[in-house]
């Protein structure tokens, strides 16, 4: 009842307010500075009413989220023009709908999160300038794309999942030194070929892969003593080869399995103790050498394998001393 009362005090002096002669200090301005400060107050311990539920029981949560969601939309009703209660209004609409999703309420979580989106969708057009809004849409979108492919909506994920490229290739486009955006486009270039593998489009896929590979190797080239971003180059390079091979192109997939292996063997010389990426080598060498027997080039299958085997040998030793030195350093068991 108290948050009714407040919003219908805000609709009278917004109305009131639209007299410009009641638009002075003293008047409206100061009127309405006061009410905001209360309703600032109540929506504090609304704020704390859904930290205490979250941590426990949601649906008290979920009541004191939609409380203050009734509140920002009928004060964006009476004063569009105001871009704050919008976005309040998209952010509480983004906390419902994490809660709907932790509850498997597909549907509801849904339509909170296209609400939200429609909200920053219309901000970014409002204001094209402000490229906070342009983050707000594309986070916005992926999270809706999730959420939709979570429903098995391949077709709406992938929806949202290209609209979301288009906002945040223009966050890149503003600012290319930015890894930030190049990381969120290929994240979001990801999850358009795994749903591109998930309806067998093959090519489709390759495509997206080729584009995230790219941003790696450009990633690559302004740290290229980064070791995570060693990997993630030779990962986009093992995922192509094996599009590549399963579209018939085996000269293609050779060529980018080898360029991997190459990656794989100087991140083991890095670092000897990292078994993954030991394993990784043994696994980018299995994969050449099928292809050269396939190829009937026997004599250079049988030196990839012989390598295969030996680095394999160096893994099981390497695992059968440390197994052995944590025996030694554990403390013997209670009698």
């Amino acid at each position: 009842m108290a948050l009714q009362l407040l919003t219908t005090a805000a609709e009278k002096l917004i109305l009131r307010g639209s007299d410009a002669n009641s638009m002075h200090r003293g008047g409206f301005t100061e009127r309405w500075f006061a009410f905001s400060r209360q309703l600032a107050a109540q929506e504090q311990s609304y704020l704390s009413i859904a930290a205490f539920h979250t941590s426990g029981e949601n649906t008290g949560s979920l009541a004191a989220y939609e409380e203050r969601l009734d509140i920002r939309r009928r004060l964006a009703q009476v004063d569009p023009r105001n871009a704050q209660w919008q976005s309040d209004a998209a952010c509480i609409l983004n906390e419902i709908g994490d809660l709907y999703r932790k509850e498997d309420v597909t549907d509801r979580a849904i339509a909170a999160y296209e609400e939200n989106v429609a909200i920053w969708r219309r901000l970014a057009e409002i204001n094209p300038r402000e490229s906070q809004y342009w983050r707000r849409v594309g986070v916005s979108l992926k999270k809706l794309g999730d959420v939709k492919w979570d429903a098995a909506d391949n077709t709406g994920a992938f929806t949202a999942y290209e609209e979301s490229l288009i906002y945040y290739r223009r966050l890149y486009a503003s600012d290319p030194h930015n890894a930030r955006w190049q990381f969120a486009v290929a994240e979001i270039l990801e999850r358009i070929a795994e749903l591109k593998l998930a309806v067998a489009d093959d090519e489709g896929a390759l495509v997206a892969y080729e584009q995230v590979l790219a941003i790696d190797r450009a990633l690559l080239a302004i740290d290229n003593q980064s070791t995570e971003r060693q990997w993630n180059v030779s990962l986009g390079l093992d995922r192509i080869g094996d599009l590549r091979l399963a579209l018939g192109d085996s000269l293609a997939a050779t060529e980018a399995y080898e360029e991997s292996l190459a990656i794989r063997r100087r991140l083991v010389e890095l670092d000897r103790s990292n078994l993954q990426w030991s394993q990784c080598v043994s696994s980018s060498l299995q994969k050449i050498g099928d292809l050269k027997s396939a190829a009937g080039d026997y004599a250079g299958a049988l030196a990839v394998f012989e390598e295969t085997l030996a680095n394999d040998n160096q893994r099981i030793k390497k695992q059968k001393t440390d197994a052995q030195l944590r025996g030694v350093v554990s403390p013997s068991p209670i009698e």
